[in-house]
């Protein structure tokens, strides 16, 4: 791995951890549930089973998110939510595409211009790619058992 990759990979891995360990009024932050009750809740609800108050606005009903692991043999795809969030591939237990490219969104928040660490310039798919597995982590923890 290149130098700068690896301060990139480090970068990301300490920021993830200090978002991880962070306190708010003594409770830990969750950053996965945070971007998803950002990004996803208004379709798929808070509780994540796809009754969210925009939920009625459209065409097919949103996906139950606690039931994938179930409805995939017991595991949580990791690579097929990765590409469905992030819109650059098409997914195919979605359907057509009424849900938000969340990748353009997320590179648009990240960024091009991020300063430098040590002399290196951040790469904003190190941010983007992190938010998303954060969601998905979440995601993973709130399968029905």
């Amino acid at each position: 791995m290149r130098r700068s990759g690896m301060i990139a990979l480090t970068l990301a891995m300490s920021l993830g951890a200090h978002v991880s360990q962070a306190a708010d009024a003594g409770q830990q932050q969750d950053y996965g549930k945070h971007i998803c009750d950002s990004k996803c809740a208004a379709c798929h609800g808070v509780d994540g089973k796809g009754n969210g108050p925009f939920a009625a606005n459209l065409v097919k009903k949103p996906s139950d998110l606690t039931t994938i692991a179930k409805n995939n043999k017991g595991v949580v795809p990791v690579m097929a939510l990765e590409a469905l969030i992030d819109g650059r591939e098409e997914a195919f237990f979605h359907g057509t595409r009424e849900m938000p490219v969340w990748g353009h969104e997320l590179r648009a928040e990240a960024g091009a211009d991020w300063p430098a660490y040590m002399g290196v310039s951040f790469n904003p798919e190190v941010f983007v790619r992190g938010r998303i597995m954060a969601l998905i982590d979440y995601i993973g923890r709130i399968q029905e058992k």
